[in-house]
């Protein structure tokens, strides 16, 4: 990192000494409490993790509904979506690989074994916010949390009952409706929900994607200290996709179909005023099926195949949390988790693997004085395949002065191997039960300063992450010889810079900046100038450059407005249509997003309020790829109103 941004990056955040009157975190809305970071209420100023948190509200005040879209308000993420809604969409956070990061829903792992994600079909539904938390984060979650954490935390409710409902319609005949209803007393909350979404997508035959989704969640509280908390969310989905590898349109009838159900269940108990106990059992269950049959009863020239699969996890998590003393908290647990897939498939043969993990960790706090603390922590995981392994984090935050907050940190992350990377058996692909997981080292340091009694905040943070034992596919391998092995290196490091401005009540401004590096160190098996790993360059689909610029008001108490700006700046790709295939650079886009609001009746006691929306998506109509082959949605404009009581 050049030593110019170095320094003025720190003189951003060193630009004044007004005393701070109301701390921000690096976060879209201002927020008091963060969970995920630390595994229990934090607030956020005691936070030593980059944080981002989105209000689940102002994410339906956007009308933005597929949480993809939502992450491109966060610093360090590249959202990479290929196709047309409902695609396979891919996070790349501060520069590591695609399954690199821990999705949990209301804190229920909901990757596949070995980190997969796919962001194209998780909704905002229900949505009360979304934790994002940046920086390696395998001593509280274990597998998968290399380079960070997403949490998807269901609404919760609480007063007299609300009922809402809403409807939406646009471009590319999309349609989208959904109801709730959310209430709750001292002993008992609750909030259910249920929506439909369909669209035709963005190509001109077989590109529609549909989906239902049910979420929920019920909190009893039996006693003064005891609280019981059950969540569920369920949902299918059919996406038809008439692309092929390379993006080109080519198939009429070849369609993905998945029904998901994740379960959890949190009981927690306040043994005395110092010590507490928390018991999390968790559940996600994903059945795929993909196929692409004939397109006509003589039809020769097509590929054919009809693919099922079924993946399980669950996980039993107990955790004690003490208050050693006025100064110090230590959070210590254990966790045993459970996965398999199975998978039939018409052009291969059956597949069928389990794998457990058992683990145990803690992370203290220690207060520093009355204006820092430290946090330590460790965890020691024994897996079934690669035995025992240890990651660590350990980090600081201290007020340097009022209103200047410095943050460090330095850690290590893991992800274990996928089921097929371990267990494969076919011709073409055989798994090494010999892998070790793959693994970061991490540090950083950031500082953040308000300004102007807390309604200006600005931060900056750098990063430093070196990725090792990266699992790699080897095609020339000998017959009945594992495929897979650990043998990439590769590097991340970058800056994140961020400023929430709010100059009057009702407008708030916020903007970000990303300065991403990659490089891959070792190749591996990749030994062509066009593969993905080419030694010394860059790591694909990340952006040098990226940027987001948000500014929203409220008019007249009555009108609410939004514009959303993202420039995603010059990335690697690698061009898969000509043999061998070749690399390439993509140009960087600008895309504009705008939406608005109507009051046309405000809530009162016993009447109804209605609000009418209007959403646009890339305004301007840029044409761009985001993957080579696959080009990025064209304009798009939707209406709609939501009504509760």
């Amino acid at each position: 990192m050049s030593p110019r941004i170095l320094l003025a990056t720190a003189g951003l955040c060193l630009l004044a000494t007004v005393p701070l009157t109301a701390q921000q975190r690096d976060t879209v809305q201002l927020v008091e409490i963060v969970v995920t970071a630390d595994r229990a209420p934090t607030p956020a100023p005691r936070v030593v993790a980059a944080t981002t948190v989105l209000s689940g509200e102002q994410l339906r005040a956007q009308g933005i509904y597929f949480v993809d879209q939502a992450l491109a308000q966060v610093p360090g993420a590249a959202v990479v979506p290929t196709g047309t809604y409902g695609g396979v969409s891919s996070l790349f956070l501060r520069g590591g690989e695609s399954d690199y990061t821990k999705v949990l829903i209301d804190g229920v792992p909901v990757n596949q074994a070995g980190g997969a994600f796919n962001f194209g079909t998780l909704s905002t539904d229900n949505v009360e916010r979304i934790e994002i938390v940046r920086g390696p984060a395998s001593v509280l979650y274990g597998s998968d949390a290399m380079t960070g954490v997403i949490n998807v935390i269901t609404r919760r409710g609480q007063g007299a009952i609300q009922a809402t409902a809403g409807t939406q319609a646009g471009s590319h005949g999309t349609w989208r409706g959904e109801a709730g209803v959310s209430g709750g007393s001292e002993q008992v909350s609750y909030s259910a929900a249920i929506s439909r979404y369909q669209t035709e997508g963005i190509y001109r035959f077989n590109s529609g994607y549909g989906s239902t989704v049910g979420s929920g969640a019920v909190t009893v509280r039996p006693d003064a200290r005891t609280e019981l908390t059950l969540t569920a969310r369920t949902g299918d989905n059919r996406l038809d996709f008439p692309t092929d590898f390379t993006g080109a349109v080519t198939d009429s009838n070849q369609a993905n179909r998945q029904d998901a159900t994740t379960l959890g269940l949190e009981v927690g108990h306040r043994l005395s005023p110092a010590a507490e106990l928390r018991v999390f059992l968790a559940s996600h269950s994903q059945t795929d099926r993909a196929f692409n049959l004939p397109d006509s009863e003589g039809d020769s020239l097509d590929f054919y195949y009809e693919n099922q699969g079924r993946a399980l996890r669950r996980s039993a998590d107990a955790r004690g949390i003490l208050q050693l003393a006025a100064r110090a908290r230590l959070t210590a647990g254990a966790q045993a988790e459970f996965e398999e897939l199975e998978e039939l498939s018409t052009t291969g043969s059956p597949f069928d693997a389990t794998r457990r993990n058992v683990g145990g960790y803690a992370q203290a706090v220690l207060d520093v004085g009355t204006r820092g603390l430290v946090t330590l922590g460790g965890r020691v995981d024994d897996n079934q395949r690669f035995g025992t392994h240890a990651t660590y984090r350990v980090g600081a935050v201290y007020e340097l002065l009022p209103g200047l907050r410095a943050r460090a940190s330095i850690g290590t992350g893991y992800k274990e191997p996928s089921l097929r990377e371990n267990f494969a058996a076919t011709p073409f692909e055989v798994g090494n039960p010999g892998l070790e997981p793959e693994e970061s080292r991490s540090w950083e340091a950031g500082l953040e300063r308000a300004l102007l009694a807390g309604r200006l905040t600005l931060a900056a943070n750098y990063f430093d992450q070196r990725f090792r034992n990266l699992i790699q596919y080897n095609g020339g391998a000998a017959p009945g010889s594992p495929n897979y092995s650990n043998v990439a290196r590769a590097t991340a490091r970058g800056v994140e810079l961020t400023g929430d401005f709010r100059p009057a009540r009702h407008v708030v401004i916020a903007a970000s900046y990303t300065r991403l590096m990659t490089r891959v160190d070792d190749p591996g098996f990749s030994s062509g100038a066009g593969d993905a790993f080419v030694d010394g360059k860059q790591l694909i689909r990340r952006p040098k450059h990226s940027a987001r610029l948000d500014a929203r008001a409220r008019l007249l108490d009555r009108i609410g407005a939004g514009l959303g700006v993202t420039y995603l700046g010059r990335r690697a790709d690698v061009d898969f249509r000509p043999f061998p295939s070749v690399r390439t650079t993509l140009p960087g886009v600008v895309t504009i997003d705008a939406d608005a609001e109507l009051d046309l009746l405000r809530p009162a006691a016993g009447r109804p309020w209605l609000t009418a929306t209007l959403r646009a998506e890339n305004l301007t109509d840029r044409r761009y790829e985001t993957v080579v082959g696959f080009r990025g949605r064209g304009r798009a404009v939707y209406a709609g109103a939501r009504v509760g009581i």
